[in-house]
């Protein structure tokens, strides 16, 4: 055997050894082209997202695994949306009922300047009758649904929930004395 055919051997040999490495690239991105699409068959869209993109990362050729990853992304996008669409209904409801509500205690808070014991039962909704059991109960409870609501995105709500709170801190030193 020459030089020549020697040297030539060795040449091909390289090129066979980056083919099987190749080959073995083609085929991870196939194993996880795989499992991205059973992750989207359970709706898991945030594992799917990652191995399609490691799939991609493999094989940057994979068509498949590049419109895939499109769509999962738009279906993310999507359910995003909707997340964001049901909270500001919620917050929307919820805006509602508590301005009906909590307006008028406001608005009577801003008008008196001496507030009385019967403002503090109307704001709390109570009877002026009440046992003092009656107004703990009805505080605490008053006091832990404003103060849920103080963390509203929404300002307004976060407005009218710091009022209510001083309002119910205020009642709570003038009728539990």
């Amino acid at each position: 055997m020459s030089i020549i055919d020697k040297i030539k051997n060795k040449l091909t040999g390289k090129k066979k050894s980056v083919s099987h490495l190749e080959e073995i690239k083609r085929k991870r991105s196939l194993q996880l082209y795989e499992a991205a699409v059973a992750y989207y068959k359970r709706k898991d869209y945030e594992n799917s997202k990652k191995f399609f993109e490691k799939a991609l990362v493999y094989d940057p050729q994979n068509r498949d695994a590049a419109h895939n990853l499109d769509v999962v992304k738009k279906q993310i996008a999507l359910i995003e949306e909707q997340k964001i669409s049901k909270q500001e209904k919620k917050d929307s409801a919820i805006n509602k009922t508590l301005s009906q509500v909590s307006e008028d205690i406001l608005n009577q808070a801003a008008n008196a300047e001496d507030k009385d014991d019967m403002f503090y039962y109307k704001a709390l909704r109570l009877d002026s009758d009440s046992s003092e059991e009656e107004i703990r109960a009805r505080i605490n409870s008053e006091f832990r649904k404003w103060r849920t609501r103080i963390n509203s995105a929404n300002i307004r709500m976060r407005s009218e929930a710091e009022e209510m709170l001083a309002i119910i801190s205020q009642a709570r030193r003038k009728l539990l004395k």
